[in-house]
């Protein structure tokens, strides 16, 4: 079975519900012949409606090939959609370091993460706290929601000598506002470094291009003094000072919102209308799957599905009518389904939809492995009552022999194995049993179900007779 090329939704191929062996086995080989024939069309996926019967968990077991996944509907999920090639941060970069991803990439919001990928937070310019610190002034914030260390890291500042301790008071440009513990800014005037040393100042971030001999000598004659050189010009210091606060600090983690891979779009578009940026998708464990915006949801494809072994609206999947149906493929009559456009269908009057499936095969010129041959002839078999039910036809005895040569099977002594793992009379109440491969139809107004009943022993009915 081939692996799904990552970032894809891939195009279902889905029995009936309440699932037989002829359904499981029909959506699984069919789309592995379907990605063997189509790899450039999507990759297609066999599901089910429903957990597999026992007579289906052991013919796979037999043919060593993984169950379908089961699934409940085909309504387009999160996990459909979402952009998994996402643009995060950790919680030590700073909110300069948000906005200009933001900014560079036209994002509504940034994750933060930890380093086992787990979402700490997210960071958006829309949010108050952003806003409010990308145009206000962080000079009284300092020692509060960000350091020296804080301001050395985002702006690569050159340290020219280190501090003794940090710098918790006010972000001063003033000498007449120096304080003990503060943090002075000065422009390209070595003669100011004293003046900083005397009113106790902790450090003093320098804009000069160069580190001149009156520098030099400046900062020996303030040996406790922490000094930073930024190249740049003063303004452009200030400007860029509240961008250096750490984004966790800022960052929203009091009731988060998310969303989960498996809810459905329309689940996950009433919570972005009330939210105001995109919104991070996650994984079961925790850890970040992608993030999901209103883009996304409103420009969300169809889903697209391949139907086999149905041809009833009552017996497709919750959520076909969004869907498109894009194949059918079917040995029953042509029921109540309808599509908007034409497509691919084909109906054969054979006995089990595993049939058509491996007619398929030599009409392309291809031959099942051993292991699909196995899974068909299973099917074939449960489907036809090993080849003695009404429905037989010459075309299901002469597939059920190339494939029993092909699996390396008896073809009598491997159906007979396979019917018996669908006798379950003595196992289960009558309630239980005529819901197992129960179909409903529809004829004009008129609906109605019909259920049937398994068994290698009928002598085993003569106990539901008597009840």
């Amino acid at each position: 079975m081939a692996d799904p090329p990552p970032h894809t939704q891939p195009i279902l191929v889905v029995g009936h519900q309440r699932p037989d062996t002829d359904s499981a086995v029909s959506a699984s080989v069919y789309a592995d012949l379907l990605n063997l024939l189509n790899p450039t069309q999507g990759y297609h996926e066999g599901v089910m409606l429903g957990e597999p019967t026992a007579q289906a968990r052991w013919l796979f077991a037999e043919a060593n090939t993984p169950l379908p996944r089961v699934i409940s509907h085909t309504h387009l999920l999160v996990g459909d959609v979402a952009k998994q090639n996402v643009m995060s941060i950790n919680s030590k970069a700073a909110l300069g370091d948000a906005l200009k991803l933001i900014q560079r990439h036209r994002i509504g919001m940034v994750p933060v993460l930890n380093e086992q990928k787990q979402l700490l937070g997210m960071l958006s310019d829309h949010m108050p706290m952003a806003g409010y610190f990308y145009h206000a002034n962080a000079e009284d914030f300092l020692g509060v929601l960000f350091s020296t260390s804080d301001i050395e890291r985002y702006l690569k500042l050159d340290c020219w000598q280190p501090t003794e301790s940090e710098a918790t008071g006010q972000i001063a440009l003033e000498l007449s506002r120096l304080t003990p513990g503060a943090l002075a800014l000065l422009g390209d005037d070595p003669r100011m470094l004293p003046k900083c040393r005397d009113a106790g100042a902790a450090a003093a971030i320098v804009c000069t291009g160069e580190k001149t001999p009156e520098w030099d000598e400046a900062v020996q004659e303030c040996p406790k003094l922490g000094i930073f050189q930024y190249c740049g010009s003063l303004m452009a210091l200030v400007t860029q000072l509240p961008m250096a606060i750490p984004a966790c600090r800022l960052m929203q983690t009091d009731n988060l919102p998310t969303l989960a891979q498996d809810q459905t779009v329309a689940e996950a578009r009433k919570a972005l209308l009330e939210a105001q940026f995109a919104l991070p998708v996650m994984n079961s464990d925790g850890t970040l799957y992608g993030v999901v915006s209103r883009a996304e949801i409103l420009g969300a494809p169809r889903r697209r599905v391949v139907l086999v072994d149905h041809f009833e609206r009552h017996q497709a999947p919750d959520g076909i009518t969004a869907a498109e149906i894009i194949e059918i493929v079917d040995h029953h009559r042509v029921g109540t389904l309808e599509t908007n456009q034409p497509i691919r269908v084909d109906c054969r009057p054979v006995g089990s939809t595993a049939t058509i499936i491996a007619c398929k095969f030599s009409e392309n010129g291809r031959t099942p492995t051993p292991s699909q041959a196995k899974l068909l002839l299973g099917a074939i078999m449960a489907d036809t009552l090993l080849l003695t039910s009404p429905t037989t036809t010459p075309v299901d005895r002469h597939q059920a022999d190339l494939l029993a040569g092909i699996a390396r099977v008896d073809l009598h002594q491997f159906g007979h194995e396979v019917l018996v793992k669908n006798d379950v009379t003595l196992d289960q109440p009558a309630s239980v049993l005529l819901e197992n491969d129960l179909k409903e139809f529809s004829v004009g107004d008129m609906k109605f179900a019909v259920s049937q009943i398994e068994t290698v022993d009928r002598s085993r009915l003569l106990f539901f007779s008597e009840l």
